[in-house]
């Protein structure tokens, strides 16, 4: 068949992407192979009824046989079964030569499952050079075979024991709360890009702000398509370029933490830069480690750059604009070690979970707390951005610090970008970040983004402290789903919605 949906996920459509395939359909439907059902039983179709059923299922016209043909096929029913073997010969052979199927799998917001006219038929888009088709599967396990919930397999074979799936979005401005992603499933496993780049073997990726945003178009630009989202990631060294092999930094096996600069990351592989790549203990499990890279990274920062002379904040006040966030329960976390007094600010109904947490709660708009609450704070930590960090300056006491966070990405704006996001109304957005670092005493500008970049020696060892404090359990990161590849669009979803409680993590390698 050409098109299969998931029978366990009703909000799936699977499309066979094959020309190869169009082709055996044509074969079976020319010689009578495709049989429907009537009361008196099955009953082979008429080749012109054959024919015409080929052409408004595949999209390609087929000529019926001719009087002769017909005449031929029915002189003796030895010549038909003759025929049909041959038939069924050739379909064997054009199976057992394709090995480019490609599956894509539309995911909408709708919960019914869709057949027939409904589906859109495109020619999946990779660049052959980029994929291993030779590749052996050594270090492949049995926890990678797919779980047989697509028909569709037994008609390539069961030889295969892998494949390659990502979540990818084809244009810009298709994807309204995640509708336009797409699922994109290939028998291949990729090849470095380039020479100094490496294959991971994605282990767990996060689902984040950032992604939500690019989907819809905001910071993502045409050159980035097709973009699959998910910058954060833990795995394992698959292959090396010859460049990065020769550098000797890495090995295949090494378990490693990568930041992406374009994203790729809700993917079974990545090859990514090993530039970008940092070895990480075997010990700690990925779907935690992978909320180390950016949410509890940026918390570390910002109260690093707050801190007066290094001494602990024992007993200073703290305030966060957005404490239900991942980076503001990363930071709640890391102040209550110090003994911090912590406030925060959140929608109502998140209160009682940030009170458990050991957090002092606001309403979200500044003007409810900030007469009773001005020249109040040690610290505030602004990831907010909500009037360009001016209530956050004025919380501050006499010889307070205020760390801005950028770039901040909030849902329920109706912008074109974000506050710190380079292509969102310029002037707004270069206006906040100057006020910020020039007209404010005490304040700090923390790009969360550029971190990694700008002092990559000391983000090495940052994350090495936050790995041992993981470890002894100190911190623990707070997942708010761990979703397959096929949830991600879902996880988005939640997100915008405001109900992901702390990081969602994407595990390629379940079942939806």
């Amino acid at each position: 068949t050409n098109h299969i949906t998931n029978r366990e996920t009703n909000s799936s459509i699977y499309q066979y992407k094959s020309i190869r395939h169009q082709y055996n359909y044509a074969i079976m439907v020319k010689f009578g192979i495709f049989k429907k059902k009537s009361k008196g039983g099955d009953a082979a179709l008429s080749p012109a009824a054959n024919a015409k059923t080929a052409e408004s299922v595949v999209g390609i016209h087929i000529d019926p046989p001719s009087a002769s043909m017909i005449a031929t096929s029915n002189s003796t029913s030895k010549s038909r079964r003759c025929d049909e073997e041959t038939a069924r010969d050739e379909l064997s052979e054009n199976r057992e030569d394709d090995d480019n199927t490609a599956f894509e799998t539309t995911v909408s917001a709708e919960e019914d499952t869709h057949y027939g006219s409904d589906y859109e038929e495109s020619v999946p888009s990779y660049d052959e050079e980029t994929y291993d088709e030779t590749y052996d599967g050594t270090i492949i396990h049995n926890d990678i075979s797919y779980d047989g919930s697509l028909a569709a397999m037994d008609a390539v074979g069961d030889t295969k024991k892998f494949f390659h799936k990502d979540v990818v979005l084809h244009n810009i401005g298709e994807n309204q709360n995640g509708n336009g992603l797409v699922i994109r499933a290939m028998y291949f496993v990729p090849k470095p890009k380039t020479e100094d780049d490496i294959v991971v073997r994605i282990e767990a990726s996060t689902v984040s702000a950032r992604d939500v945003m690019h989907c819809r178009g905001v910071g993502l630009s045409r050159s980035m398509l097709p973009f699959v989202p998910g910058y954060e990631v833990i795995g394992t060294v698959q292959t090396l370029g010859e460049n990065a092999k020769a550098e000797g930094l890495f090995k295949e096996g090494d378990r490693v933490a990568g930041l992406s600069l374009c994203g790729g990351g809700n993917s079974r592989f990545i090859s990514i830069s090993g530039s970008r790549l940092v070895k990480i203990s075997d010990s700690v499990k990925s779907t935690q480690a992978v909320c180390l890279i950016h949410d509890y990274m940026a918390a570390l920062k910002a109260l690093r750059l707050a801190k007066k002379s290094g001494s602990p904040f024992t007993g200073m006040n703290i305030l966060l604009t957005d404490g239900f966030s991942p980076i503001g329960q990363a930071v709640i976390n890391l102040a209550a070690m110090e003994g911090a007094n912590i406030y925060c600010c959140a929608d109502e109904n998140k209160h009682s979970y940030l009170a458990s947490l050991g957090a002092k709660c606001f309403s979200k708009e500044p003007e409810a707390w900030l007469p009773s609450a001005s020249g109040s704070f040690d610290v505030v930590i602004d990831n907010s951005c909500t009037d360009s960090y001016s209530s956050s300056w004025f919380a501050l006491n006499q010889k307070g610090t205020l760390v801005c966070l950028s770039p901040v990405f909030s849902f329920d704006r109706n912008y074109e970008g974000g506050c710190g996001i380079i292509d969102f109304t310029e002037l707004q957005q270069k206006w906040a970040g100057l006020k910020a670092k020039y007209m404010m005493p005490n304040t700090y500008f923390f790009d969360t983004i550029r971190d990694f970049d700008n002092d990559r020696e000391q983000y090495l060892q940052d994350l090495r402290y936050l790995t041992f404090l993981l470890e002894k359990g100190n911190i623990k990161p707070k997942i708010a789903e761990k979703v397959s590849l096929e949830d991600v669009p879902d996880a988005q979803r939640l997100m915008i919605a405001g109900r992901a409680n702390g990081t969602i993590v994407c595990v390629p390698w379940i079942d939806n």
